[in-house]
């Protein structure tokens, strides 16, 4: 299936490498950064395959002081690294759940101002090759 370049999510996703902690029940956590972040979500690349629909808990470092709310996997592409040879790597997809008010508010201002760089980067980016 082709891609329309219609954007049908429901939150406005920006690139940008937050740590973040997963904690697994009976597990040992799992840190790694953030590949995408939204008001909804974020998309991480670990090298566990973490079962779809599996609820965990989230530290996400957007600031000193980190924003704690649930996550469930809501989906999982499996792929080979490109610099670790041989190694499996999994992209996942969290959708929040449990997020206080304040945070939630948090991550919005933090997504806007990073678009708002992203965009006249874009933009001077532009006009230096014209």
């Amino acid at each position: 299936m082709q891609w329309d370049g219609l954007n049908r999510r429901r939150f406005v996703r920006v690139q940008y490498p937050f740590t973040v902690h997963i904690y697994l029940p009976d597990r040992p956590p799992i840190s790694t950064y953030t590949e995408d972040v939204s008001e909804g979500g974020i998309k991480v690349t670990v090298r566990e395959n973490i079962p779809l629909e599996v609820s965990v808990d989230l530290e996400i470092y957007l600031r000193s002081e980190p924003i704690i709310c649930k996550g469930k996997v809501t989906w999982v592409g499996e792929r080979i690294s490109q610099y670790l040879e041989g190694v499996k790597l999994y992209d996942t997809g969290f959708e929040f759940f449990k997020v206080k008010e304040v945070d939630k508010k948090i991550i919005k201002k933090h997504v806007k101002e990073l678009l708002k760089v992203k965009k006249e980067e874009q933009a001077k980016d532009g006009s230096e090759s014209s």
